[in-house]
Order: structure tokens, then C-alpha cells, then sequence
């Protein structure tokens, strides 16, 4: 059994992520405002509104952050000589046998697994340290290369129909003749 968590070197990332996407929302939605309002009297409290808009921003920009440092403090993926182990926050508990897993998609974010219980079902990012990250990815497509094979060798082969020495044929169609399309003569008109 091999224990893999996130790696403490990608959690700064994370933060620069956070900072920009709340900080450029932020910057749009004040920006969206005064152009709407300026010049007229609700001016006078977009300059109260906006205080309190940024406070907002800061206060959900923080707890994302918090998530996501949750998230690197308890992620584990257990991977055993037989299933494999995925624990993370505010979610229960994932257990996959080896035998279960079905296929794998590379994404930009890591690897997606499809198992029988259902498509996508997990997710390997590459927060992973990479050299663990690698490690992680061979060994499941290892685990699935295997699992593909096993359900080819069992699939039972398609049996051969026996043909029939008269078959019925069709008659074919003869083939279409040129036609020479020439254009209407106009009617004399009288």
C-alpha cells in the first residue's frame, strides 16, 4: 500500500488563482456600476455599495481559499495491490477495486477514471507531486490495460452464421442511363 497527497509546493498556485479571479470580477463589476450610474444621483450610494461589495469579495475569496487549503491539508489517495482509496473533505469515502476500473481520459487538470460504477468517477489531478503524479497514472492504466484484455479473452466470438447455398438475391437495379436534359424551346407566342 502506497499513501499519495497533495503536493504543499502547488498550494500558492492555488491562492494566485483565487486572488485573480475574485480581484478581475471585482474590478468589472465596480467598473459595470459607474459607468451605469454615472452622473446620476444613485451615484451617491454606489459609493457606499462599493465598500461593501469588496468586503464580499475579500470574504468569499478567503473561504475559497480555505477549501482549497482543507483540501491539501486532508486529500489521500491509497492505492493498494488490489483497489484503491480516495479520501477528501466534505465527501464520503471512495473505494474502487481493480478489477472495476473500465478506462481513463486525459485531461489538462489530470485523469479522469470511469469504473462500473459510473463515468468520471475520479478524478487524479495533477496537484499530485509529479513524480508521484506519473506513478499514479502508469499504475491505473496498467490496472485498466489488464481489466480490458480479461473482458476481450472472455467476450464470447460471434458465430458464424452458416450460408445458405441458395441464397435469395436481389435483382439488381440496372444502372441509370445518361439523359441528355435540353433546355424548353420558348413557345412562339401568336
Amino acid at each position: 500500500m502506497k499513501t499519495y497527497r497533495l503536493d504543499p509546493a502547488k498550494l500558492p498556485q492555488q491562492k494566485n488563482t483565487i486572488l485573480k479571479v475574485y480581484g478581475i470580477t471585482f474590478l468589472v463589476l465596480v467598473a459595470i456600476s459607474v459607468a451605469l450610474n454615472w452622473g446620476q444621483e444613485t451615484m451617491r450610494s454606489l459609493l457606499w455599495m462599493i465598500p461593501l461589495i469588496a468586503i464580499l469579495f475579500v470574504f468569499s475569496g478567503n473561504r475559497a481559499y480555505k477549501q482549497r487549503k482543507e483540501l491539501w491539508e486532508n486529500y489521500s489517495l491509497e492505492l493498494y495491490d488490489d483497489h484503491l482509496v480516495q479520501n477528501q473533505p466534505r465527501y464520503p469515502e471512495l473505494r474502487l477495486n481493480k478489477s472495476d476500473l473500465l478506462s481513463s481520459t486525459d485531461k489538462k487538470y489530470g485523469m479522469l477514471i470511469s469504473a462500473k460504477q459510473g463515468k468520471d468517477i475520479l478524478v487524479i489531478t495533477n496537484y499530485l507531486p509529479d513524480e508521484d503524479y506519473q506513478e499514479v497514472v502508469q499504475t491505473l492504466k496498467g490496472w485498466i490495460a489488464e481489466n480490458q484484455a480479461a473482458a476481450q479473452a472472455e467476450a464470447p466470438a460471434p458465430e458464424e452464421t452458416p450460408q445458405l447455398e441458395a441464397e435469395e438475391k436481389l435483382p439488381e437495379e440496372p444502372e441509370p442511363e445518361e439523359e441528355i436534359l435540353q433546355a424548353d424551346e420558348p413557345e412562339d407566342e401568336q
